[in-house]
């Protein structure tokens, strides 16, 4: 039984069909999240001290050059408006996402990391394979990929977008018990000593009242070991499970506000932010666009439909 509704979940999770102006709303919405993860100038440093990632291999210190990094976010600009409009993605999003992975990671090998951005990068990453592909499909075969089921090229885009955007969360867990030998639901209480030194840390970096003392959360979090274990192994398995956002719309939609609710937690309690996860978890999961029309037409049907008739079932 088990076996049968495991298979029956993983046949479900496939790209679904989705309307042209869904993508362009969220094309639009998520290139304006992309510019947003781009530093100010005063953030492009003539140095890489500790360099992360591609800077290990490539000296990314000429963006501090004069007019570089000027010249190059006026260009992601116009890309990214082209990106929003759906023309050219093969060539345009390599080039968004090279720079966008340029800057950020100059940005981060300065002796400090900085996580808020890489699911942004991700994101970007999955999307240029999915077009990249079906160019070069098109190129080598010399006719369009044949699509079947109503599902498109955006179909895919989508899918593989949501991919990319849940498999942080299911990395995250298995880092959680990597790291920890496997010990780090015994030990999630300690978490409270964190939320102690988020908070030294807050006041620390800008020596502004209040001062750091006593924190009623950690103080709770410590005296109740149990308590805490259990609800932020809620959280973990939340992670975890976070790929059943792929069968399908309601899945994603409800995973997602579940994951938003995640990070205000974590937020409310340490002070850490991922505001570009909620962004892109509203963006591509929640979809609210497609939810504001699905209601707008079902109510339009309620009100046209003939007496003792009824209606479609939830899509």
């Amino acid at each position: 039984m088990i076996i049968d509704q495991l298979r029956k979940f993983i046949a479900g999770c496939h790209p679904k069909p989705v309307a042209w102006w869904e993508l362009l709303i969220m094309r639009t919405l998520f290139a304006y999240v992309v510019y947003m993860t781009l530093p100010g100038q005063g953030q492009i440093y003539d140095t890489q001290t500790v360099p992360n990632g591609i800077a290990q291999f490539v000296d990314l210190t000429f963006l501090a050059n004069d007019g570089v990094y000027p010249a190059l976010k006026i260009a992601l600009v116009i890309a990214l408006a082209i990106y929003a409009s759906g023309f050219m993605l093969p060539l345009v999003l390599p080039f968004i996402l090279i720079s966008q992975v340029m800057v950020r990671t100059l940005f981060n090998s300065q002796g400090w990391v900085h996580h808020g951005v890489q699911m942004v990068s991700l994101a970007l990453l999955a999307q240029t394979i999915v077009v990249l592909t079906f160019a070069v499909y098109r190129l080598v075969k010399g006719k369009p990929f044949p699509f079947t089921g109503g599902r498109t090229a955006g179909s895919y885009f989508l899918f593989y977008t949501q991919m990319a955007i849940v498999s942080i969360y299911v990395v995250s867990v298995v880092s959680k018990v990597d790291r920890s030998d496997g010990q780090w639901f015994f030990k999630s209480h300690y978490i409270g000593l964190h939320v102690v030194k988020a908070e030294r840390d807050r006041y620390y970096g800008k020596l502004q009242p209040p001062e750091p003392g006593d924190v009623p959360a950690a103080r709770l979090m410590l005296a109740h070991p149990n308590l805490t274990r259990l609800f932020l192994g809620a959280g973990v398995l939340l992670e975890f499970f976070a790929f059943v956002a792929l069968y399908g719309r309601g899945a994603a939609a409800l995973i997602a506000l579940a994951l938003i609710g995640f990070h205000r937690s974590i937020a409310a309690l340490m002070s850490i932010y991922f505001h570009f996860n909620e962004m892109l978890l509203v963006i591509f999961l929640i979809n609210l666009p497609f939810w504001i029309v699905w209601l707008a037409k079902k109510i339009s049907r309620h009100k046209h439909a003939p007496s003792g008739k009824t209606l479609p079932a939830t899509p």
